[in-house]
């Protein structure tokens, strides 16, 4: 009995305890999905071709200081068969809990870094 108790305890504890790896892969999959929401029904074939973080000095809500912002660039196919090249950007809490506010870009990257 002692020694069942004892594993008990350290079962609990062991995966009681969540990482900060666990909640940037569950920020990841949460703006994959907002972004993959946003698309076309007809949207096929939806790629991942880059993903970054990076913290928000400044933020139209005065009330969230400082959110996190994952950027996404991704492809798919529309419904004629043309590739689409676009980037995504999903807005969370300072604690990453929550997700404030998703959007995709439709000029693609290329354009972006030539204006």
């Amino acid at each position: 009995m002692r020694y069942t108790l004892l594993l008990l305890f350290l079962v609990l504890v062991i995966t009681g305890c969540e990482s900060d790896r666990f909640d940037k892969d569950k920020r990841q999959i949460i703006t994959k999905d907002a972004i993959r929401s946003k698309l076309p029904a007809r949207a096929r074939n939806f790629d991942i071709t880059a993903f970054s973080e990076d913290t928000l000095p400044v933020w139209t809500d005065t009330l969230v200081k400082r959110p996190i912002r994952y950027t996404l660039q991704f492809i798919y196919t529309d419904s004629t068969g043309a590739l689409q090249n676009r980037t995504g950007y999903a807005i969370f809490t300072p604690d990453g809990k929550s997700l404030i506010a998703s959007q995709i870009d439709n000029s693609s990257p290329q354009n972006q870094s030539n204006q």
